[in-house]
């Protein structure tokens, strides 16, 4: 539109103020109108508050993720905390079932701990353990030395039938130096039968 003609609709009353003033600037300048530069900036504006708000945003749910990730690895290893406590519970439970299975057997139920092949051992509900048998079975014959013989007691009766309180004199020989001084502690007279023999 030409500047003249917009100056007297002007004067008529037709057109506003501000709609002049942008058309002379249009036209001297060649630059966008003061009105329409004010709208940008105001949307530039705008849109600059909406990034900050969504940077606001993306930082928030990136420290969430992070908290989160931390929770999941504490919780990961809680988990393996409470696994490694429970094969421990469960360890010592087998070691303890094990030795009561054997204490009356073994010279010291510690040591046949320390031997047995404890794969397939099991403890069970009534406190059992599954396949000690076997196992044990398999150490007498490699180990024998981890088991007691029957050892005298010296607590059977000496009557005119058995004078020497149920020990033979091959159970006598059999006895190594410990077990005949104790049987000498307890029972010196069964102890000077079998001897004299």
């Amino acid at each position: 539109m030409d500047l003249n003609a917009l100056l007297e609709q002007f004067s008529n009353g037709e057109v506003d103020k501000q709609k002049v003033v942008d058309a002379i600037e249009e036209q001297n300048s060649g630059m966008v109108p003061r009105s329409r530069l004010n709208d940008k900036n105001t949307e530039i504006k705008d849109l600059k508050e909406e990034l900050t708000n969504r940077d606001k945003q993306i930082e928030t749910l990136e420290k969430s993720v992070k908290q989160d990730s931390e929770l999941q690895n504490e919780l990961e290893q809680l988990k393996q905390t409470n696994a490694d406590w429970q094969t421990k519970y469960q360890e010592s439970q087998l070691n303890n079932a094990i030795k009561l299975g054997v204490a009356k057997d073994a010279n010291d139920p510690n040591d046949i701990l320390a031997f047995i092949n404890k794969d397939g051992l099991e403890v069970q509900e009534d406190g059992e353990v599954k396949g000690l048998d076997d196992a044990l079975s398999n150490l007498r014959e490699s180990k024998p030395y981890l088991f007691a013989e029957t050892k005298p007691t010296g607590t059977s009766p000496i009557d005119g039938k058995n004078p020497t309180g149920g020990i033979t004199k091959e159970q006598f020989n059999k006895m190594g130096v410990a077990e005949r001084n104790e049987l000498f502690t307890s029972n010196p007279d069964t102890y000077n039968q079998l001897a004299q023999q």
